[in-house]
């Protein structure tokens, strides 16, 4: 009994300075808003759990995204102060719970005027899934009714920050700076999925000038044991990307860029925990030939390909474009941006 309170307390003493080592944790999953009889759908709301420090005297917070029941009607994103969180049940069950039954706050309306709201709060964080899960009753300004928000399957956001390598036209060019990814595991039925934030960035010298890739969101990639990774092909997701140029000559893009209607993929590997390796293959409206960027080191996992491939001499590999698309060329083979053999 003494061994299993000693874990639930680390665990306790753990989650806790991660959360103020890193900052505020954000959770996204689809929510219900209800008000006036009526609800509303919201699809990856991102909640916010801040930790308080006891010794600082600050406590805990949770902040509840926008609320949108109609063009006319927006609850403004809130934060529910002053909580703090027990640990309930037994392990592996065992969750924190934060709840209150009376906490008041303000937002502002969508008339520029400060609103009151005032409610109840109850909230569950699963560590073994990292699940979270909220319910919030509450009322809003001079309104006559109560609303109801409801998210009861949100997962835990991770930020990696990595170096980039972006290969145009068999030229590898890299960002200033490392770009930030974020990534997200869940379940949808018994398939564990994975969602993952590319982030912006620019690129100097490219053969277009100068060059600015906006960010986008790929949802739904699932784990493929071949490759040692998550993997989606991702070109019936009608995704577009904004791209910008500085030519140093005649006009340039800017816009929003449909992506190729095949061979946009990704590909993610996990060491751990941790994100190690990202691979984003993708061909921006009509433009005649693909962008690879990358991030990290590709890992190895069939032990049978490491050990041969340690007993034979290296074999020098290289890229170039065919009919459009990145061709790897290696010991007269040729294959894919993700390895897999044409």
């Amino acid at each position: 009994m003494k061994r299993i309170f000693t874990f639930f307390a680390a665990l306790a003493v753990t989650m806790v300075a991660f959360a103020q080592m890193h900052g505020p944790m954000r959770f996204v999953g689809d929510a219900t808003f209800s008000a006036m009889g009526a609800s509303k759908e919201q699809k990856k709301d991102t909640l916010v759990v801040e930790m308080g420090n006891k010794s600082a005297g600050t406590s805990d917070k949770i902040t509840i995204p926008d609320m949108v029941y109609s063009p006319n009607m927006v609850i403004k994103s809130f934060t529910v102060d002053g909580l703090a969180y027990t640990m309930v049940g037994q392990y592996p069950n065992m969750y924190f719970e934060w709840s209150t039954d009376n906490f008041s706050t303000t937002t502002i309306g969508t008339d520029g005027q400060e609103k009151q709201v005032s409610g109840k709060l109850n909230a569950q964080y699963y560590h073994t899934s990292g699940k979270f899960a909220v319910t919030v009753e509450f009322t809003y300004g001079a309104a006559p009714h109560s609303m109801t928000y409801i998210c009861e399957s949100a997962f835990y956001l991770k930020s990696t920050s990595m170096p980039l390598t972006v290969n145009v036209l068999s030229t590898d060019y890299t960002p200033a700076a490392n770009v930030e990814y974020q990534t997200r595991k869940y379940e949808e039925g018994d398939v564990e999925k994975l969602d993952v934030v590319i982030p912006a960035y620019s690129l100097a010298g490219t053969p277009m000038g100068d060059l600015e890739v906006g960010g986008y969101t790929v949802c739904g990639l699932t784990y493929d044991e071949t490759l040692g990774g998550y993997f989606k092909d991702y070109s019936q997701d009608g995704l577009t990307v904004h791209l910008k140029t500085y030519p140093t000559k005649g006009q340039g893009l800017d816009g929003d860029y449909a992506l190729a209607a095949e061979g946009t993929t990704l590909f993610v590997q996990y060491k751990g925990n941790n994100v190690v390796y990202v691979e984003n293959n993708f061909t921006p409206g009509s433009m005649p030939f693909p962008i690879l960027a990358t991030s990290g080191e590709k890992q190895t996992t069939d032990v049978k390909a490491v050990e041969a491939e340690e007993t034979q001499p290296a074999v020098k590999s290289y890229k170039r474009i065919e009919n459009g698309k990145l061709v790897i060329i290696k010991a007269d083979k040729k294959y894919n941006s993700v390895g897999q053999q044409l």
